[in-house]
């Protein structure tokens, strides 16, 4: 009602205090929401007004701290209370406060004896926690308040106090929206267009206001610049590209750094029809009402486009749903349609769907602006208000928040045309949305509507709450706690039984207590003094048991955790200066993050990311097989462990720009006299149509690259490039500007092609094109330009959905000369300055005959006998030649894409005029799918899986017209099926090519099929796959590639040494299963001799049938015993351990169940009264009553894997029985049998045996005399390249041409004495090729008797060897296929037993929050559960990295989200090898230590307490003085430090020549039962010798003397009782000195290196190599400084604080230290000899346990010992030879020249 008011108001009266009115009211409804229907919060139903932000829903702030300001106390201290210690001693120390100021019972000690040291200890490690948090508070900040641009209302900015305008575009200027659309400019200051009055008041000001990121909120437009992250998950609305369309890199979601291509809304052909026809708009504001019929649109024509049908326009707008005629659920036969991709779209000869939305939403916009416009002319108020009320916006319905990064699933409706209209559905898909953390690339900008912000984000969906991770140190040292707890509370309660017996048997005699049950009774011996108050009972047992309590809390080590943490921090600062660590390329240090550093040397399972982890996300295009030959060198793949024989699975190979060589001729005579280009300089046919098939069989397109500079300059941008009307002359240097289409030739986003078939050119066009191509040398000559990079023209970038297109396309360009320039309507445009077969008109005339065979071309042209002509040189001088450059379009006739089941992509083209406007067909694929004898000619060439008789190979084929051809095709065939094996082994990235040549009619018949099956409704995809399976046939091999996805340095080496280690890879990708699988080639994750079973996702039931044929495969072989039938049939009844554990378990957590639920209560309940929040409480509950549904399924385990047995062999009955396993095993041909063989992977790869058996079928048929013409040009081939080397070549340098011809060199050695080489006729030694022939190794070369035995033996190489099941298993598995599997617990019990029966797992397609669940299924189903690390570099990877006890993150080109939610932060992956095997196997042996012996320290003072109590009647009287008890964890505590800071055991060379070592601390060596035994025993016995060799000693007559004689110092023969030292003081401060020196010899004797330093430390040389810090002798400062002497200086100290302040409650050690060190000499006899004793019960168990029982350490330290003295040996006897003269002196004692020593 006030809106109808206003306006009416505004109409009758357009005054600025009206206008000021509508203004606010409309902000004030704006942002309450008024008019706007309740948004339905349903998870199933997530409705969006475009342009309105939706409040009530999450905003866009992420948060990845732990703690608030509120929350880090009561969390941290949590944290630090999970420390049983640390708990353990605030119990103590309260108890000890309520023993000391309360009568209750007594305390031994005083209480801030414990509690001032523990609030020391957790302060520390607040402060820690605190400032790793603030990093973490300051990065969330950085990252909330990044600043980001919306479109909004120019009103409501100028409204809104402290709102801002982005001045960076346009200018900080407003678009203005006329809705009459009379007027339309993009500032106040330019010239309008006259309009009505009213129509001139009706405008709205779009503005770019700049906001916060975290203010972001659901229904915001978003405008996001070129490089700049997608602050929010957004529909792509529009974009700078053609058609709306976007890059954007992903490599933070998912690891792949390939740019992705995104594109806007299309709309439906109803809405086309709807349509009027528009001309190309010059400028809006001359031409309102015309539409925008262009593909590209500048950023003022894209604002008012999307600002016309949304609330920037109309903010009281309601949404399209509301709309009476909007009928949700009728689907109309144009929306039926499926989704096509961009370059489908492209193909129909529009500008492509994305331009049809763009073209849609502005003519919707405009009609609107038409109706209202007629309104305010004509009819008045009333009807514009009827139009404002009726007025409806576009709405988005969308998914609920869900992690899946690869789909999307939305709705667009826009408002109906005309009013009886129905509103227009367009469906939405995954290309149609950017996701929050990809970034814009190669776009200047884009407009999206942000549809999930912050925590509804897909990468927040994927991500985990970061977890509080406890080190296995940290939970050894609570189960160790808690055993120390054990045997305390039995001390205890020992002392507190036998201290109540005493006092009750004792009681009469102990009166001088005063203890007395007669209350009037004097004192005895004294009656004459009065009564004291007697104490008539004894302290009960309980108040016993808390003095001990109090007196034995030393029990456990209050410096334990002190000295870890002190430990750690050292130990981590090591890592971060490991300068074998650093990498210089980047100036990038290792960085720990967390103090969980000894769990590196408990790793057992390594999860790995592979794009920039594992691979440098750099694709290279490497080698190639072309016409039977290798052309360019093999990857270097020998690595520690390697088998020899692999070395010779490499074949001779050539320079890869050999491929460019000429044609081999015979006879010069019979060519053409005017043929330009003689067959000479040609290439052989293979080796032009296989760079051809590079070129042009592709989806790339030609970019202009945006990111050439990181910043781009406004000046510079494409607005600045097209400016025709006042408004964008004006703003042209302003970013974002108007611009026009380009006019270049090479912009790919104008790429289109349609599906007509190209005009047939006429016969003497073509031949008048094709000698004018002959004398000018080339078809239409241009200018040479200068490459980019990628090698695109300079300024352009090549843009590939696949970065093996994307090498492919720049291997041609830069290496080969075949340039892609362009791709448009009309088609691919090539450069290339090459001669080309095309030229001869009798070539092009057989092929539109179908007369033309591609065999005998190929084997003519690479067959002639005649050498190779041209050279490296002058090709290149031809290729930088400008005037020998010609530009070629090949024209689009359809395009297959590449599908999963054909595994090959194909394009049909025609030729250009100029070349004859030939139809032909370009291929690429997998082998597997290329090589299949339905698809390409010439497959019953090659070796398969089936035993055929190898003279079948020898019949000649009807195709082929002579024998010769027939023998060129097999050669040629086995040579690739013998390359594609190579290729493989180095994990090189393989595809084979292929061609076909049309006739008119057979394309014309095709393209029929085509154009059905592309226009179909009802499955069009399949129909579109049955046409390409027609076309894809009958095709001629032209060769293969063979990519490189380079690893990164020492992936090889490093990957070995961690598996001899004992340590297994799982590595987890987002890549396809075939890149996996060549990774785990090339990176040797994988082998050729493993057994591989691949799990692809053919649905639920086939991929649960293949898991449990091959669970039950391992189960029979005997790698699964425990689910073998014997095992799980056994009975699980009965009262055994296994039972009474398991029972024992469920009731711990029963109990623990119950606790819980009953302390939520209360708090629920008092939550409910104070009116708190109980939301949290609630969850709580719920997640108890999860545990409770989990509890219910745990089963024992022989019940457990009984279940897992029944549920796989009835898997796989059922899908034997199914429609789908009986179809399946008709198609295969197979039984039950051999059905289960089939699909599980009993087999070594087939291209390695295919490979194998093609070389020995090769190398028989040499044997027999049978020598390939491709031999023939090989050699040709070799000996230019050696020609040119000799005139040109650097001896000194070895490139690719040397290696090359090393290829070729005869290999020695080998056994020749059953060869007669007289038999080797003359040519063959000089001449022959094959090093067999030249070298005289064939079967005629053979003895007589030889030769008759290998002639009677034939065998047959056709067939692959058979293989077993018993080798080395691997396991890739899609993660589409884990969705089958995952989250039932049986058959996540039955995949993880296939996996932990491999050598290697690789799980490829998953997504972020899969990587974590794998993780989490390895730490669930191992007992004891294993340590697992992680590394990964990208965003995708932080989940897995969270999961694992060790996250790695690797600083790479996906950003930092990894490094940030990591525990350890390094370079390169190569790294993981010191990080473990060095500082994890060190520091873990070092922080063991220290934990055994901090136990071992506090219960050998805990025992003289406990032993001492025994002479005391029990009273809790402790040997030592109080401070001097706390001052144990100080002085003792030094040499431990030191060791734990210093100590190597075995060197770093002799760990990586023997990673076996790290065996010992991945299987906890050091806290095994026999040695946490062996350091109880030796405790006694050191506390044995301790006690009674001091305390029975000195105080049995031995130090009670009055002597004056046996004094040090003072003696004075008045005071003879100066000398008595049987006095408790004494006596303990004597104990205690023993006690400290045996804990120095301890240390001193566990340590497995003594830092002795150099001498002196000091030194001003300026080259005395290492510096003071490096000089220091660690461990004799340690045992000296800091124990020994420290702890004297400590007993004076108190002493010193006594005297001064007077003996006391603080302090009653006076005078004592001067008394027994300066005055008795027995002391100090005691306590040299006493620790003496005690260290012999070490020295004497540990010779016994190195002869008898020595450990896996101990044995490698013996022989790095023995390594060591014998290089010393070694050494010593060089320095003396190098010291002998070379020349001695004569006969006659004349000097010669003396020689150099060789150490000079």
């Amino acid at each position: 009602v006030t809106l109808r008011v206003l306006i009416l108001e505004y109409i009758n009266s357009p005054s600025s205090r009206t206008t000021h009115q509508l203004g606010r009211f409309l902000k004030n409804v704006t942002s309450m929401g008024v008019g706007s229907s309740k948004q339905n919060t349903d998870d199933r139903d997530r409705i969006l007004v475009t342009g309105r932000p939706a409040m009530d829903r999450c905003d866009n702030m992420i948060t990845t701290s732990k703690y608030t300001i509120w929350s880090f106390l009561p969390v941290a201290l949590g944290e630090q209370f999970r420390r049983f210690a640390n708990m353990y001693f605030l119990m103590v120390g309260c108890i000890m406060a309520v023993g000391y100021y309360t009568d209750l019972y007594e305390s031994a000690l005083t209480p801030w004896t414990t509690l001032g040291p523990l609030a020391f200890v957790i302060s520390v490690s607040l402060l820690v926690q605190g400032l790793a948090d603030a990093k973490r508070h300051k990065s969330d900040n950085e990252t909330n308040n990044f600043p980001c641009v919306i479109l909004r209302r120019g009103q409501d900015i100028d409204n809104e106090a402290g709102a801002e305008r982005e001045t960076s575009i346009l200018g900080g200027k407003d678009v203005i929206v006329n809705i009459a659309k009379s007027s339309v400019n993009s500032s106040n200051d330019g010239p309008e267009t006259p309009a009505t009055d009213a129509g001139k008041k009706l405008q709205a000001k779009i503005g770019f206001q700049k906001i916060r990121r975290m203010d972001i909120r659901q229904g915001h437009i978003v405008l996001v610049k070129n490089r700049e992250m997608v602050p929010a998950d957004m529909v792509l609305l529009a974009s700078s590209g053609d058609s709306g369309s976007s890059y954007i890199e992903t490599s933070s979601i998912d690891g792949e750094t390939n740019l992705k291509l995104r594109t806007s809304p299309h709309l439906p052909s109803k809405l086309l029809e709807h349509l009027r026809p528009g001309k190309s708009m010059k400028d809006i504001a001359e031409s309102p009402d015309e539409d925008n019929d262009i593909g590209t649109e500048s950023l003022e024509q894209a604002t008012m486009r999307v600002a016309r049908v949304s609330t920037l326009v109309y903010p009281n707008g309601t949404s399209a749903m509301k709309n009476p005629n909007y009928r949700p659920d009728e689907v109309h036969e144009d929306e039926q349609q499926p989704k096509r991709s961009f370059f489908e779209r492209m193909s129909t000869g529009v500008h492509g769907a994305a331009g049809r939305a763009s073209m849609g939403l502005h003519n919707m916009a405009d009609r609107a602006s038409h109706t209202l416009e007629n309104m305010v002319n004509g009819s008045g108020g009333n009807d514009i208000l009827e139009f404002l009320d009726e007025k409806y916006v576009a709405a988005l319905k969308s998914e609920a928040p869900n992690p899946h990064v690869n789909t999307f699933s939305g709705l667009l409706v826009l408002p109906p045309i005309d009013d009886d209209d129905s509103p227009f559905e367009i469906p939405l898909g995954a290309e149609n949305i950017l996701l929050r953390g990809a970034v814009v690339r190669n776009t200047e900008w884009v407009i999206g509507l942000a549809c999930f912000t912050g925590t509804d984000t897909k990468l927040v969906q994927n991500s985990f709450e970061t977890p509080s991770k406890f080190s296995q140190l940290d939970v050894l040292m609570n189960k160790t706690v808690l055993f120390v707890l054990l045997i305390m509370f039995l001390c205890i309660s020992y002392l507190a039984s036998m201290a109540v017996v005493s006092n009750g048997r004792e009681f009469d005699n102990i009166w001088y207590a005063g203890l007395n049950k007669n209350a009037t009774e004097p004192w005895p011996y004294l009656p004459d003094l009065e009564a004291p108050e007697w104490t008539p009972d004894t302290q009960n047992w309980i108040q016993m048991f808390f003095l001990y309590v109090t007196l034995l809390s030393n029990f456990v080590p209050l410096s334990l955790y002190v000295t870890v943490e002190m430990c750690n921090f050292f130990l981590l600062y090591l890592v971060y200066v490991d300068v074998e660590m650093y990498d210089d390329r980047t100036d990038t240090r290792a960085v720990a993050r967390s103090t969980n550093i000894t769990d590196l040397g408990q790793i057992q399972y390594i999860f790995s990311d592979k794009t920039g982890t594992l691979t440098q996300n750099v694709m290279r295009f490497k080698r190639c097989s072309v016409d039977g030959m290798v052309f360019g060198a093999p990857i270097q793949k020998q690595h520690p462990g390697a088998e020899e024989e692999e070395a010779d699975l490499n074949t001779a190979f050539h320079p890869l720009r050999r491929l460019l060589l000429g044609q081999s001729v015979g006879d010069s005579k019979e060519e053409e006299q005017d043929d330009q280009f003689p067959n000479e300089e040609r290439m052989t046919f293979n080796s032009e149509m296989f760079l051809r098939v590079m070129s042009l069989c592709h989806t790339v397109v030609v970019e202009k690259d945006l990111d050439l500079s990181g910043n781009i300059d406004a000046s510079k941008s494409v607005a600045s490039h097209t400016s025709s009307t006042s408004n964008t002359k004006k703003y042209g240097k302003k970013m974002f500007g108007k611009r026009d289409r380009a006019t270049s030739e090479m912009s790919a986003n104008s790429a289109g092609y349609g599906l007509e078939m190209v005009a047939e050119n006429k016969e003497a066009e073509f031949g008048a094109n094709r000698l004018r191509a002959q004398s000018t040398g080339s078809v239409s000559l241009v200018s040479g330009i200068q490459k980019g990079k990628d090698g695109a023209p300079s300024g352009f970038a090549y843009q590939a959905e696949s970065p093996d297109e994307g090498a492919l396309v720049s291997a041609a360009s830069k290496s080969f000369g075949f340039q892609v320039v362009g791709r448009d309507s009309s088609g691919i445009k090539i450069k290339c300055a090459h001669p080309t077969i095309f030229t001869d008109e009798k070539i092009v005339e057989d092929i539109k005959n179908g007369c033309f065979s591609p065999v005998k071309l190929a084997s003519e042209s690479s067959s002639n006998l005649a050498p190779a002509k041209g050279s490296t040189g002058a090709i290149d001088e031809r290729i930088r030649d400008p005037s020998a450059q010609r530009t070629e379009t090949w024209s689009i006739i359809a395009v297959n894409k590449f599908d999963s089941d054909r595994k090959r992509m194909s394009v049909v083209l025609r030729a250009p005029a100029e070349l004859g406007g030939f139809v032909m067909v370009l291929c690429k694929g997998a082998d597997s799918a290329m090589l299949d004898p339905n698809v390409c000619l010439g497959a019953e060439s090659l070796v398969n899986d089936s035993s055929r008789d190898s003279a079948a190979l020898n019949v000649v084929n009807e195709d082929y017209d002579t024998g010769e051809e027939a023998e060129w095709v097999l050669a040629q065939m086995l040579g690739l099926q013998t390359h594609l094996g190579e290729f493989a082994s180095e994990g090189l990235r393989t595809l084979v090519l292929g061609v076909r040549f049309l006739t008119e009619k057979e394309s014309a018949e095709w393209l029929e099929i085509y154009k059905t099956a592309a226009t179909s409704i009802k499955d069009r995809d399949a129909k579109l796959t049955d046409a390409a399976y027609q076309i894809e046939c009958r095709l001629h091999i032209v060769g293969a590639t063979a990519i490189e996805d380079k690893l990164q340095d020492g992936v090889g080496d490093t990957i070995a040494t961690l598996e001899n280690a004992g340590i297994k890879l799982w590595v987890l990708t987002g890549d396809k299963r075939e890149t996996a699988i060549e990774i785990g080639y090339s990176s040797h994750v994988l082998t050729p001799k493993m057994h591989v079973t691949e799990v692809a996702d053919k649905g639920a039931s086939f991929v649960r049938a293949q898991c449990a044929m091959e669970f039950m495969r391992l189960v029979k072989s005997g790698h699964l015993q425990s689910y073998q039938r014997s095992e799980v049939d056994q009975s699980d009844d009965g009262f055994t351990v296994t039972n009474v554990l398991f029972a024992l378990g469920k009731c711990r957590r029963s109990l623990s169940r119950a606790y819980r639920r009953q302390i939520i209560h209360l708090r629920l309940c008092f939550a409910k009264i104070l009116g708190m929040d109980c939301s949290g409480l609630e969850e709580a509950l719920e997640s108890i009553k999860r545990e409770e549904d989990i509890e219910k399924s745990i089963q024992k385990d022989v019940v457990r894997r009984r279940h897992v047995r029944d549920r796989a062999e009835k898997t796989i009955q059922d899908f034997l029985n199914s429609p789908e396993g009986q179809i399946y095993k008709r198609k295969k041909g197979l039984n039950d049998t051999t059905a289960s063989d089939e699909m599980t992977g009993d087999n070594v790869p087939s291209v390695f045996a295919h490979a194998k058996s093609a070389r020995e079928l090769l190398e028989k048929r040499k044997s027999e005399g049978r020598l390939p013409a491709q031999e023939v040009r090989s050699l040709s081939i070799a000996q230019l390249t050696a020609h040119e080397m000799d005139g040109d070549h650097d001896p000194s340098f070895i490139d690719e041409d040397t290696l090359s011809l090393n290829s070729f060199f005869p290999v020695t050695g080998g056994a020749t004495s059953d060869f007669d080489k007289r038999r080797r006729t003359v040519l063959e030694r000089l001449f022959a090729v094959d090093r067999d022939v030249r070298k005289g190794r064939l079967i005629k070369h053979l003895k007589k008797e030889k030769r008759a035995e290998a002639l009677s033996s034939p065998q047959s190489h056709n067939a692959a060897e058979p293989t077993t099941g018993d080798g080395p298993r691997a396991l890739v598995i899609e993660g589409a296929a884990l969705k089958h599997l995952l989250g039932d617990p049986e058959l996540e019990e039955l995949i993880f037993a296939i996996a932990s029966s491999c050598e290697a797992v690789i799980a490829c397609r998953v997504s972020p929050r899969q990587k974590a669940l794998l993780v989490r299924l390895v730490r669930h189903n191992i007992t004891p559960e294993p340590v697992t690390l992680a590394i990964g570099d990208g965003a995708n990877d932080v989940g897995m990295i969270q999961e694992a006890h060790v996250g790695i993150g690797i600083s790479g080109k996906e950003g930092k989200q990894a490094v940030n939610a990591s525990d350890f932060a390094i370079a390169q992956f190569r790294f993981l090898e010191s990080l473990i095997l060095i500082h994890g196997r060190w520091d873990f042996f070092r922080q063991s230590i220290v934990v055994l012996f901090s136990f071992y320290k506090n219960s050998l003072m805990a025992g003289c307490l406990v032993a001492f109590n025994g002479e005391t009647l029990y009273s809790g009287q402790p040997l030592f003085d109080q401070w001097v008890i706390s001052s144990l964890n100080f002085v003792a505590g030094f040499p431990i430090l030191f060791y734990g800071m210093f100590d190597r055991c075995l060197d770093k060379d002799y760990i990586r020549r023997n990673p076996e070592v790290y065996q010992a601390s991945r299987e906890n060596e050091l806290i095994t039962n026999r040695v946490l035994m062996r350091w109880i025993l030796l405790t006694f016995m050191h506390l044995f010798v301790i006690y009674y060799g001091t305390v029975y000693l000195l105080t049995n007559g031995g130090g009670v003397s009055s002597a004056f004689k046996g004094l040090m110092v003072f003696e004075d023969p008045d005071f003879p009782g100066d000398g008595e030292g049987g006095d408790l003081q004494s006596v303990g401060t004597v104990t205690y000195s023993c006690l400290i020196f045996t804990l120095a010899l301890k240390v001193l004797y566990e340590s497995k290196s003594i830092i002795n330093g150099e001498f002196p430390p000091f030194t001003c040389s300026k080259n005395s190599g290492e510096g003071f810090a490096s000089r220091m002798a660690y461990t004799w400062l340690a045992q000296t400084f800091g124990s020994i002497i420290f702890y004297y200086f400590f007993l004076f100290m108190y002493h010193l604080i006594g005297a001064n302040t007077g003996p006391g409650e603080f302090s009653n050690y006076v005078s004592v230290p001067h008394h027994v060190m300066f005055r008795r000499s027995v002391n100090w006899l005691i306590m040299i000899i006493v620790p003496l004793c005690a260290m012999a019960f070490d020295l004497f168990g540990k010779v016994f346990s190195n002869m008898y029982y020595p450990t896996q350490t101990q044995i490698h330290i013996e022989i790095e010992a023995k390594e060591r003295a014998l290089a010393k040996q070694k050494n010593s006897r060089r320095s003396r030879r190098s010291r002998a003269p070379e020349n001695g002196e004569t006969n006659n004692n004349k000097t010669t020249e003396n020689s150099v020593p060789a150490s000079a």
